[in-house]
């Protein structure tokens, strides 16, 4: 418990290497474990820096780069001096051992090179505090329209002090994808693994790369300051991993085909003899092993027969590692006389055997008496009208890719702890506006209770026993400038102290604010 709270302190920056004076590379760590970011900060000290282009290492790409800037204050032997730093930060993610190459960095026209950096990425799946992602596929090959499972594993280690945990699922470009149930608990040893799973089909053919996911965690910050009114509760420190990257290597279809697997095509009528307009009731059943999530409906196109269709019911299932799928769709066919409704083909490519096979329903006549005579019927609920759209398939020239079963861009693992936790902060948020409202009015009551009853100076009330001290500017250049980096207030003045010494600026300095600001540092007011 002990190592993994010391992991989740933060990130500690390292300082591997220092090149050549004002040029220095930090990273924040040389040993990371899968789905860990490694996050790199090059700083060079002079007016004209100019820091490499840089796109990937190894073979990992670039992110988050950025350049920033800022100016530096010193003191030495009681003379202060400015320097100007300038920064370029990034992170990038090894799945594997890596060597961060020397980077080139020219200051001032002279040229400089980091040192090389070993990135070592332990084999274990520790993550930070425990924690780790990882995702596989149980297919890397497979043909266009052919279904693969992907699989995320989360771990969470037993006994942390988890608030939240926020997911998001991986990028699932060129593909038709769609969650297969809920998240899965299994405890394996002392981490509990959650598990997510997803039905892809693949719409394009070509090397496809899927991923990554990530995960967001939210740890209780045992070291934070404790808050005294308890309304946010306990501070949180998250910790941020990314999955691995899947490659997916897709194959084209050969030309024409429907159907991806291996299927069975069935058809029934209710009756072939009806009177004129009155509906015959069709369904269309397709089973099989495979995806049918994106199969085109096929459609009918006969003279003299309005056609009404409902939507296709697709249900698919996962026995022994294979994916089942049963397709169902029904039509209502009208006419005021008698017609056929024609075979229905649709040609199937079994990715198992890599051979292709046509499947055929059979041709119904139906007849129609009484012509003329009866009134049309309204469709039956559920029904639309189709028109005539001969039926398309999968290889289609120029057929637009059937979009895919939308996933959720954000999804909550430990569903219900996190909803009780927004719950409980949501409780004492709405309590926050009385906290207020009684800080205030106390505050207002004390402010009160001081301007009458204590005594005055003049225009100031002086505390009993204070003693004013006026401060001459290198006093309190000399005192403020140790805390610079404590107050955004003490770093404005020291700057413009700074600036009327050397006589770069003229500024107007609130005298009486600036000795109370000085004694502040100097032991407080009346020392």
């Amino acid at each position: 418990m002990k190592k993994i709270w010391t992991a989740m302190i933060g990130i500690l920056w390292l300082s591997v290497g220092l090149t050549a004076a004002g040029v220095q590379l930090k990273v924040s760590s040389t040993r990371v474990a899968p789905g860990q970011s490694v996050k790199v900060k090059i700083e060079a000290e002079g007016k004209d820096v100019r820091f490499p282009s840089l796109r990937k290492i190894g073979e990992y790409p670039v992110e988050n780069l950025r350049q920033s800037s800022s100016t530096q204050y010193k003191m030495i032997n009681g003379q202060f001096s400015s320097s100007s730093k300038k920064i370029l930060s990034f992170e990038f993610y090894p799945e594997k051992t890596v060597t961060l190459p020397p980077l080139k960095v020219t200051v001032d026209g002279k040229a400089y090179q980091t040192p090389s950096t070993k990135i070592e990425v332990s084999k274990e799946a520790g993550g930070q505090g425990g924690f780790s992602i990882r995702m596989k596929a149980d297919k890397k090959e497979v043909y266009r329209g052919e279904p693969l499972v992907v699989t995320v594993d989360v771990a969470e280690p037993l006994g942390g002090a988890i608030v939240q945990m926020r997911y998001t699922p991986p990028a699932f470009q060129g593909f038709a994808a769609k969650p297969l149930g809920g998240e899965r608990q299994i405890r394996k040893g002392n981490v509990t693994i959650h598990e997510l799973r997803y039905l892809l089909t693949p719409e394009q053919a070509g090397a496809r790369q899927i991923g990554p996911a990530a995960v967001r965690v939210g740890i209780r910050d045992l070291n934070a300051p404790a808050d005294p009114f308890g309304i946010f509760g306990t501070p949180l420190k998250w910790v941020d991993l990314r999955s691995n990257l899947l490659t997916i290597v897709v194959k084209p279809l050969p030309a024409d085909t429907d159907l991806v697997g291996h299927y069975s095509l069935k058809a029934k009528v209710d009756r072939k003899k009806v009177k004129a307009n009155e509906p015959v009731n069709y369904t269309l059943e397709i089973v099989g092993e495979g995806s049918l999530e994106d199969l085109a409906d096929p459609r009918f196109d006969i003279p003299g027969v309005t056609v009404y269709s409902d939507d296709a019911q697709v249900k698919s299932s996962i026995k022994e590692g294979k994916l089942y799928s049963r397709y169902t769709k029904k039509y209502v066919f009208i006419s005021d006389r008698s017609f056929e409704i024609p075979s229905l083909k649709l040609k199937e490519f079994d990715y198992q055997t890599g051979k292709s096979r046509t499947l055929q329903t059979p041709t119904f006549s139906i007849t129609v008496t009484g012509g003329g005579s009866a009134a049309p019927v309204a469709p039956p609920a559920g029904m639309k009208a189709q028109g005539p759209v001969a039926p398309r398939t999968r290889s289609q020239a120029g057929a637009k890719p059937v979009s895919s079963v939308p996933v959720k861009k954000s999804e909550n693992l430990l569903e219900d702890p996190a909803y009780y936790a927004r719950k409980a902060y949501e409780e004492k948020a709405a309590r926050l506006p009385w906290y207020l409202a009684g800080a205030f009015t106390a505050g207002a009551l004390l402010a009160l209770i001081l301007v009458r009853f204590w005594p005055r100076r003049g225009k100031r009330a002086i505390l009993p026993g204070m003693k004013r001290r006026h401060y001459s500017l290198d006093e309190a250049l000399k005192i403020l400038y140790p805390h610079t980096n404590d107050d955004p207030e003490v770093e404005k003045v020291v700057r413009y102290l700074y600036q009327v010494k050397n006589g770069e600026k003229e500024v107007e300095i609130d005298r009486e604010a600036l000795d109370r600001l000085a004694a502040k540092y100097d032991g407080g007011e009346g020392k």
